[in-house]
């Protein structure tokens, strides 16, 4: 055998020459481009990995362009100790799916326990699985782990098991091996299925709030609350004068807003008692009955307070005494009880006469 030397390239040849002087034309093609590649050793450039450390990485479930890749040693030198522990790792599916399993039928029938990989190929067959994948790696200081992939109504799922090669153990570890190892029927257990809720079954959740809630109690209150004016149509001896403000009570809104108190055909007859009860106080006011109709028209608040017409014909001083008590009788009529949590009502005089009652001190 002859050593030939390359004296150049031409046209995607090599150019050879032997010891002669006789030369040689060498086409470069894929194959001598392989060639090439395992037979040039490798440069001093790439890191140097033991084969213990480059098979421990195959064995924990990686290939060798991943090596490669977090090593940044060459494909060609990792794949050259991957052989036997791709080996190990097929072994170790085969002895997995060897390992016998004991299902409730063959109990009742008394027939040889079936294998792992039968039982579980008879759940893919019954749920329609295609695309079975089985794989294997072993875990620092946890053990080997058999890994099966498979898809179901266009769904991918991944059930694994921890396996002890030297106990023939198998334990599932995520919820798709352990509906794979349960007995039974598996339909619908790896494929859960939402159901659609009516909104009209839907709870009420009484931790919300609901503003509603307050309007419809307040409109409960104003429609039970009894109208103004009440408590002079009980008294019998009012009814006459509340038949001339019965059109009055009507118009009143119920929440007594913009509200104002009309002239009656009678009303002189009650400024008379107005201006008696004056001079009783000791006032000296000469306010006329249109000022005190337009203090009345400024307040609205007096709007649900209804004068009741008194006959004044034989009125005089030394009678002064029994007006005021009927008149404190007709304004605690007339008040309204206050509501709870609310400011009380003024009374009577103070709205007109802007002054204390008789009962504060002077």
């Amino acid at each position: 055998m002859e050593d030939l030397r390359v004296i150049g390239v031409e046209d995607g040849a090599l150019l050879v020459s032997s010891d002669a002087g006789e030369r040689f034309r060498i086409a470069v093609d894929e194959a001598l481009a392989q060639q090439l590649r395992r037979a040039v050793p490798d440069s001093g450039n790439s890191p140097r990995l033991a084969p213990r450390e480059i098979q421990a990485h195959i064995r924990s479930g990686m290939s060798a362009q991943d090596v490669a890749s977090i090593t940044g040693a060459s494909l060609e030198y990792i794949q050259r100790f991957e052989g036997p522990i791709l080996a190990e790792r097929e072994f170790v599916i085969e002895s997995a799916l060897a390992v016998p399993v004991h299902t409730a039928m063959d109990t009742e029938l008394g027939d040889a326990p079936e294998t792992f990989g039968s039982a579980i190929l008879a759940r893919l067959h019954g749920l329609g699985a295609t695309g079975e994948r089985w794989a294997s790696w072993k875990e620092e200081g946890q053990g080997w782990v058999v890994k099966l992939s498979f898809t179901s109504n266009q769904i991918d799922h991944d059930a694994r098991w921890r396996f002890d090669p030297r106990k023939s153990a198998l334990a599932p570890l995520n919820n798709e091996a352990e509906s794979l190892s349960r007995q039974g029927d598996l339909t619908g257990t790896l494929i859960p299925r939402l159901r659609a809720v009516d909104g009209h079954d839907r709870v009420a959740d009484s931790s919300r709030f609901d503003s509603g809630a307050f309007v419809d109690q307040e409109l409960s209150e104003l429609s039970s609350a009894p109208p103004a004016g009440a408590a002079l149509r009980a008294n019998p001896e009012h009814d006459s004068s509340l038949k001339d403000t019965a059109p009055h009570l009507a118009a009143v809104p119920p929440d007594g807003v913009d509200s104002r108190i009309e002239e009656g055909p009678e009303s002189h007859q009650t400024a008379d008692l107005l201006e008696a009860l004056r001079r009783r106080r000791g006032e000296r006011e000469s306010a006329r009955y249109d000022d005190e109709t337009n203090a009345m028209a400024d307040h609205p608040s007096t709007g649900t307070i209804h004068l009741v017409d008194v006959p004044l014909d034989d009125f005089d001083e030394d009678e002064s005494g029994d007006s005021a008590g009927q008149t404190r009788t007709i304004r605690n009529l007339t008040q309204k009880p206050a509501k709870r949590g609310r400011a009380a009502m003024p009374s009577w005089d103070e709205i007109v006469f802007g002054a204390r009652s008789d009962d504060d001190p002077a």
